[in-house]
């Protein structure tokens, strides 16, 4: 039989590519006032970015409960005895605890593994996509642990954003002191800023950039320095022209058709607000 491939939406996987590989992804939720909808199924990122463009407290997400995983692994455990469960970083939030939960409940019937991503986003898509593809080729559960452990410490995400306030307000990254004074400085100067998101959602290597394009040209040097790069995906919240821009610069690097280009869903939205891009890939180099 062949291994099943489960993820959150916090991966921000591609819907099309979800369903072709195929991936089954549970929906996190997320609270708008005094009404909770589930992230990609019932609201879409647009109606976040309006809740975010009005000023107002910043949409609460949670993780989807353990009743929720519980009936996708029996659904799934009817087709399959191998399931791979890989989630959004624990540093962000409690779905991977949650999928353990779940996972003793379904006993003898169905061997799951549950694997903390360590990263969000399409860092974490990634992830899942390569599990996927392993899955397709009949690699058993064992071989796809081992790889996903293999490509996990060598995910790399890089961002930029117009916007440190949603950032500063989600509280999902871990903000240094420093960090946090360069943030707001940015804002205040109107500029971009620019940094590497690691470890579950620490950012090193912060720096100012002034303008779009000087930003995105920022973007393609630093991934140029990684080697060993296959796939890349780029985020973006707002701005999907700056995306495919990035798309085109980075085709030195893989084919165009290796660039796969997503939006932050719901639940990502709000860590990271409006004009923010990444990019994310996995390289021969660890962190």
């Amino acid at each position: 039989m062949m291994v099943k491939v489960v993820t959150d939406s916090a991966s921000d996987i591609p819907p099309e590519m979800a369903k072709n590989l195929p991936i089954t992804i549970v929906p996190l939720y997320i609270q708008l006032g005094n009404k909770t909808y589930r992230d990609g199924v019932d609201i879409n990122p647009d109606k976040v970015y309006e809740e975010l463009a009005r000023g107002k407290e910043i949409p609460k997400t949670s993780a989807s409960s353990p009743g929720d995983f519980i009936k996708v692994y029996d659904d799934l455990a009817n087709e399959t005895d191998q399931i791979i469960s890989i989630h959004l970083s624990s540093g962000y939030s409690g779905t991977y605890n949650v999928a353990t939960l779940a996972k003793d409940y379904v006993g003898d019937k169905c061997r799951v593994e549950v694997i903390d991503s360590n990263s969000a986003s399409m860092g974490l898509g990634l992830v899942v996509i390569a599990a996927a593809k392993a899955a397709r080729e009949g690699k058993n559960l064992d071989q796809i642990v081992d790889m996903v452990h293999h490509i996990i410490p060598r995910i790399h995400i890089f961002g930029k954003t117009e916007d440190f306030l949603s950032i500063l307000k989600g509280r999902r990254l871990r903000l240094t002191g420093p960090l946090i004074l360069l943030g707001k400085l940015s804002m205040a100067l109107g500029i971009e800023l620019l940094g590497e998101v690691y470890d579950g959602g620490k950012i090193r290597s912060p720096s100012w950039v002034f303008g779009r394009k000087r930003a995105l040209n920022k973007l393609k040097r630093r991934t140029e320095g990684f080697i060993g790069i296959k796939e890349i995906a780029i985020i973006y919240s707002t701005m999907p022209d700056e995306a495919e821009i990035l798309a085109e610069q980075l085709q030195s690097l893989v084919p165009r058709d290796h660039i796969y280009i997503t939006r932050f869903g719901c639940v990502t939205s709000t860590y990271v607000g409006p004009g923010t891009l990444a990019v994310a890939f996995s390289s021969s180099r660890e962190k």
